[in-house]
């Protein structure tokens, strides 16, 4: 039952043209977010790799692994949204009308849209001192600021995502 309900939601496309764009917009982040943990994986396989053969593993391996994981994550967050792949509670939500639901949902679109674009604006001042005091990991030197810009863009395209959630939710409860 799950599982037709997932490909169900896979197959979902938005009616309108700003829907359809933001869909796909969404989409080549989780393919971005999708190389990049590949990335990370490869990451670990040569620095294991390296570790049992040579006794040598790859210096940093772990700061760009974490780093790679921030990257992909912030990526994948704006599909998720769209696609309702969020944790719902239903047992809380069964019993209540689809009114009730889509109220509640639309709550949490915009909430969470207020969250994200907050998350996403303290980003950038926080990329900012990254930049301005040259801060760099540990082993490898490498500028912490960098992974900023593709979650930071994550975040907005998220904030855009959830106040669309949000305004297609509304929709739904004045149609009905």
């Amino acid at each position: 039952m799950y599982l037709s309900k997932i490909i169900i939601l896979l197959k979902i496309r938005p009616n309108n043209k700003f829907g359809r764009i933001l869909n796909l917009a969404a989409r080549y982040f989780a393919i971005f977010g999708g190389f990049i943990l590949l990335i990370a994986a490869l990451i670990s396989i040569f620095s294991i790799f390296g570790r049992v053969v040579f006794s040598s593993p790859l210096l940093g391996d772990f700061e760009l692994v974490e780093i790679a994981c921030a990257v992909a994550i912030g990526s994948f967050l704006p599909l998720c949204h769209l696609k309702n792949g969020n944790v719902i509670v239903d047992f809380v939500t069964s019993k209540l009308s689809s009114r009730n639901i889509n109220i509640l949902d639309a709550a949490s679109s915009l909430v969470f849209g207020l969250v994200a674009f907050f998350f996403s604006s303290r980003m950038i001042l926080g990329a900012k001192d990254m930049y301005v005091y040259q801060e760099e990991t540990m082993l490898l030197a490498f500028p912490i600021w960098v992974p900023f810009l593709p979650v930071i863009l994550s975040f907005f395209l998220l904030t855009i995502c959830c106040f669309y959630t949000f305004i297609l939710k509304i929709n739904e409860i004045l149609e009905h």
